[in-house]
């Protein structure tokens, strides 16, 4: 008996322990009086501060929406660099709040780790990247070449995957960080890096890669979509962050644009009245203010400007949108309404 009671205590003890945890929500948060986003800042494409220590790029922009929820100030937020493999200390430490930055989600990882998968902030390519080779026409001119990578990640097993795939005899050189694996590219030690098409867009983009003359190919080796994640206790806090990041998205599949949100007022839909904060109740009931998506796309707008203006046309990276069109117009991005 005595044994039962035991049992059945840490039992309650556990579950309480894993509800208050889950309960924890917007608490810390708003008790610290802003928004930590992890994110890489190894390169100036996901997040940077400009000459007036101004943050750009679109994890800058997805934080600023948080923090224009949560606080109503689109300023309250921090960005901390988090490399991929410290996402899961940083949110299990508190070190962050919600974690953007390119970071690609694996069986292993949702399993084993202490995180969450919110929504799907865009989808990203992995590619190869080369220096001083212009010439090049296909992979075949790459056979027997050294590919730098980062150990142990999806991108490693892509790289074998389409290495024994077409037989082409490459060398994979592992690395355990992005930083070493550019510094061994640099250095010549490899003739490849594969991985993120942001990321290797940006090192080619770079002052220093420009003297390098560094080459994106063409060839894809997969397509993944990128997540917020938060940490897997916390089920309220991912809840917000999935419906702060489907705002935006409906944002764009309603029309709504930087330039004529200001028209929408006094629609009868319920989706955009509870959207606009016209009906404020279902904002409330998350804790965010009911007003800040109107105040968001006027000052940033929609998903697609948001997506165009730092990954996209009117970015230095002109990456394609493709698969990052909302499904309607024949891309993967989904929204939902919001009832």
């Amino acid at each position: 008996m005595k044994l039962k009671t035991l049992i059945f205590s840490c039992c309650c003890l556990f579950c309480s322990s894993g509800a208050l945890a889950a309960d924890a929500g917007l608490r810390y948060i708003n008790n610290r009086g802003y928004v930590i986003c992890g994110t890489d800042l190894g390169s100036r494409t996901l997040a940077y501060q400009d000459e007036d220590k101004i943050w750009r790029g679109i994890d800058a922009d997805i934080c600023r929406s948080f923090a224009h929820a949560i606080f109503g100030n689109p300023e309250s937020f921090k960005l901390r660099d988090v490399p991929a493999d410290k996402i899961s200390w940083a949110l299990d430490n508190n070190k962050i709040d919600i974690m953007l930055g390119n970071a690609v989600l694996s069986a292993q990882q949702e399993i084993t780790k202490p995180v969450n998968a919110a929504d799907v902030l865009y989808y990203d390519r992995q590619v190869f990247a080369t220096r001083g080779k212009k010439e090049a026409s296909s992979m075949e001119d790459f056979r027997g070449s050294k590919v730098c990578v980062l150990a142990d990640s999806m991108d490693a097993a892509n790289l074998n995957e389409y290495n024994h795939r077409y037989a082409l005899g490459l060398k994979v050189l592992q690395f355990p960080n992005l930083n070493a694996a550019k510094e061994a590219f640099y250095l010549n030690r490899c003739q490849l890096i594969t991985g993120s098409e942001i990321y290797l867009r940006g090192l080619a983009g770079s002052l220093v890669s420009k003297n390098n003359d560094i080459i994106v190919l063409p060839e894809v080796l997969s397509y993944r979509p990128i997540y917020a994640y938060t940490h897997r206790n916390n089920t309220s806090l991912r809840a917000t962050v999935k419906w702060i990041i489907n705002a935006l998205k409906l944002a764009e599949q309603q029309g709504m644009t930087s330039k004529n949100i200001n028209t929408f007022i006094g629609v009868n839909d319920p989706s955009l009245r509870n959207l606009l904060g016209m009906d404020p109740e279902l904002w409330r009931f998350f804790k965010l203010h009911p007003d800040w998506v109107k105040k968001a796309v006027e000052q940033r707008g929609n998903y697609g400007e948001i997506y165009e203006r730092n990954l996209g046309k009117d970015s230095p990276l002109q990456l394609e949108r493709g698969k990052n069109y909302l499904l309607e117009k024949g891309g993967l991005i989904a929204a939902q309404p919001f009832l």
